[in-house]
């Protein structure tokens, strides 16, 4: 056994985890019990660490039946609903999203949970008992900063590390996992408290239109003289078209990552009123009662639409290319109009934005 640091706190204090790794579970029935598609990619280790959380909280009442021989008692008094959001939603709702050999296919980073806020102190202490119960492969644990992060959030949000990465020679790299609740809030407020009872239907996920509206409310502002920059970077395209707001800044929108995640979302399904497919009426209904939410989400789907060549560069074929369109434009044609012009954020800014040059966003 050999012992590996996983983080050092800023007082010097270590975390660490002794490896090789165990697996007191196995990922196969798992995905058998969950009845997780066959598309989903059965090699990505962060799908595989989410499906086993969310495994693990639809459990959450049978631990002690579960894991006779670790838990003393059983880890909550009923199912605890954690659901995906982000790029790991895509993958398990996009059979495009999962083929290494689809332009469409990405790398996934981490994964996004949500949980509701009744239910996230439960999940919490589930998080921290997992390496025990499942396996130290599954290991979770705070630091003191988490801590404070978790206490000021107040139970809106919850920070946790976990293993992000199994490095070839058996070695581990942490990570941090943030676990929203109730709703999707980084520039744009998506509830998804209705969906919580829906997780199988949903393939554990907050549903496509939620996706869809999550991904789309991605906006944050930069000086204009960053233009340049922007061009020499290749960033340029993410400029969204909006000449009402103030002169000496650019408005940014989605990077290209989620452009894929898009198009394997409006690739693989249909939009309409089928139970599969992209409901017009759910992100209408939504986008009706929030007109800056309608801005921010219109915007960034016309840039999809301005930004054919970013795609043809991806790879995706013509004939894919004029189908994701074609999707996109019906949800643009019923997407609620907005007649205000800002010339200021209408969005919120009380929200971290990563450094446009550099690493892009994880998700």
């Amino acid at each position: 056994m050999t012992r590996c640091v996983l983080f050092r706190d800023y007082d010097g204090f270590e975390y660490d985890l002794e490896t090789p790794l165990s697996r007191k579970v196995e990922y196969e029935r798992i995905r058998r019990d969950l009845e997780v598609p066959d598309y989903v990619h059965k090699s990505d280790f962060h799908l595989e660490r989410g499906l086993v959380t969310v495994w693990a909280g639809m459990n959450a009442h049978r631990t002690k039946e579960l894991f006779t021989e670790t838990a003393a008692q059983s880890a909550a008094k009923a199912p605890i609903p954690v659901l995906f959001f982000g790029g790991a939603a895509v993958r398990m709702l996009c059979r495009s999203a999962n083929d290494p050999s689809n332009p469409l296919f990405r790398e996934l980073n981490d994964v996004d949970l949500i949980v509701p806020r009744s239910r996230a102190q439960d999940l919490y202490k589930l998080l921290l008992a997992m390496g025990d119960l499942c396996g130290t492969r599954y290991h979770y644990f705070v630091t003191r900063s988490d801590r404070r992060f978790n206490a000021m959030r107040a139970g809106k949000r919850y920070r946790v590390r976990t293993i992000e990465k199994i490095l070839d020679d058996g070695g581990v790299q942490s990570g941090v996992l943030d676990i929203f609740t109730d709703s999707v809030d980084l520039r744009h407020k998506v509830d998804v408290r209705n969906i919580f009872n829906l997780p199988k239907e949903n393939v554990y996920t907050v549903g496509l239109h939620n996706i869809l509206l999550t991904k789309c409310q991605y906006i944050f502002d930069v000086p204009a003289n960053a233009k340049d920059e922007l061009v020499r970077q290749q960033l340029d395209y993410r400029i969204l078209n909006y000449p009402h707001y103030r002169n000496d800044r650019l408005l940014m929108g989605i990077e290209e990552k989620d452009m894929k995640d898009l198009c394997a979302l409006f690739l693989d399904h249909e939009v309409g009123t089928g139970g599969v497919d992209i409901s017009l009426e759910k992100i209408r209904h939504i986008l009706e009662r929030d007109k800056k939410f309608a801005l921010t989400f219109r915007l960034n789907l016309e840039n999809i639409l301005r930004n054919e060549n970013i795609l043809k560069e991806i790879g995706i074929p013509s004939v894919n290319i004029s189908q994701i369109f074609s999707r996109i434009q019906n949800v643009l044609d019923s997407t609620p109009s907005v007649e205000k012009k800002w010339n200021n954020p209408w969005w919120d800014v009380d929200v971290e934005t990563p450094q446009i040059f550099g690493k892009t966003q994880s998700g």
